[in-house]
């Protein structure tokens, strides 16, 4: 089971964005497929895993990263995530405040600790959180949830 973070799919809107649209001016915005390659590593390490899913707390994260862009681009950027999660067939799992640990929520955010609550949920899938955040990243190798940096995925050794 794949956990994706906010980070790696808007990484990815953002390519398409790029590469598809020609919202060029959204090229600077990219940080980890700076090549074709990256993406296509990118991709076999997605569709090396059956299920995958995200929590909500992430739409709205993608959500906010939309916003910050030109207006007139916003419905084509939903049509990417869309399409993208549908491509994927990403599944969305709601987390309530009430059920996260609240010290971790004021360390790392509701959005970070749904994740890892998700992973809890399902510690015998063996899941693997998906991320570009270091710190979520730590947090994972601290409470024994195998984590994947967007950087190790995009250039594997």
């Amino acid at each position: 089971m794949l956990i994706v973070d906010t980070g790696p799919i808007w990484e990815i809107v953002l390519y398409r964005a790029v590469t598809e649209l020609g919202f060029s001016r959204l090229s600077r915005s990219l940080t980890h497929f700076l090549s074709p390659e990256a993406y296509e590593n990118c991709g076999r390490f997605l569709s090396a895993f059956g299920k995958k899913t995200t929590s909500a707390s992430v739409v709205a994260e993608i959500y906010r990263q939309i916003q910050k862009t030109e207006p007139r681009g916003h419905q084509q950027l939903w049509e990417q995530v869309y399409d993208e999660f549908e491509r994927m067939g990403m599944a969305e799992d709601v987390v309530n405040l009430v059920d996260m640990d609240s010290e971790l929520v004021t360390l790392y955010g509701p959005t970070d600790v749904s994740l890892i609550e998700i992973a809890r949920r399902n510690l015998d899938q063996k899941p693997v959180i998906l991320t570009l955040d270091s710190r979520l990243h730590a947090e994972c190798i601290k409470a024994r949830i195998r984590s994947d940096l967007l950087i190790q995925v995009c250039n594997p050794v």
